[in-house]
């Protein structure tokens, strides 16, 4: 017996090393898009002009593209590979948009703080952009939660970036936004309502 306890550790070890390492975690305390409803509205994003939500109100005509913006820590998902979305609800079904990183920005305590952090030093962010196309919207009230979404082989994980907390599993940034690791956020998404 006493020479299999060397023989099963070794094989207990070259288990674990062949198995794919968990993934990691969202950072998530740097992700904005909206601190409740009317910051998207009224809100620059750093260093730039446009607003997070680019049209800069809540009512658009139906011919209209809807651009959103999004803040996330720079590569969020650590050594996972990351998307975000936009969960789109016309009324009747959900769609979902996929965003394009735009760029880097740079957020320094004295000379770009944003919503007052960092406090110290410099943190990189990075700037994402969702187009929402007139064909996707329809007349009426439409809705739309942002999902972070790092994946790596068959494991992903995700959080979504909400106007109202809600349940259990909803949380607040240091930022002010909103979050939540549940996809069920139903009444706290954003609403852009469509004119026909």
């Amino acid at each position: 017996m006493k020479s299999l306890k060397p023989t099963l550790l070794l094989t207990a070890i070259l288990l674990a090393a062949t198995l794919p390492a968990p993934a990691g975690d969202i950072r998530i305390e740097w992700a904005y898009h909206s601190a409740g409803n009317t910051a998207r509205m009224t809100e620059r994003v750093p260093g730039e002009t446009m607003f997070f939500l680019a049209n800069g109100v809540e009512t658009v005509s139906s011919s209209a593209t809807v651009t959103l913006y999004v803040l996330t820590d720079k590569d969020f998902a650590g050594d996972m590979d990351e998307q975000i979305f936009a969960r789109w609800w016309d009324g009747s079904r959900a769609n979902w948009i996929m965003g394009a990183w735009v760029k880097n920005i740079d957020l320094n305590a004295d000379t770009l703080p944003f919503r007052g952090h960092p406090e110290t030093g410099t943190r990189v962010l990075d700037l994402w952009r969702i187009d929402i196309p007139p064909q996707i919207t329809r007349p009426g009230d439409n809705f739309y939660a942002i999902q972070l979404k790092g994946f790596q082989d068959d494991q992903t994980i995700e959080r979504y970036l909400l106007k109202n907390p809600g349940g259990d599993f909803s949380r607040t940034n240091q930022l002010g936004q909103i979050w939540s690791a549940s996809e069920e956020f139903d009444g706290q998404d954003w609403r852009i309502r469509v004119t026909p």
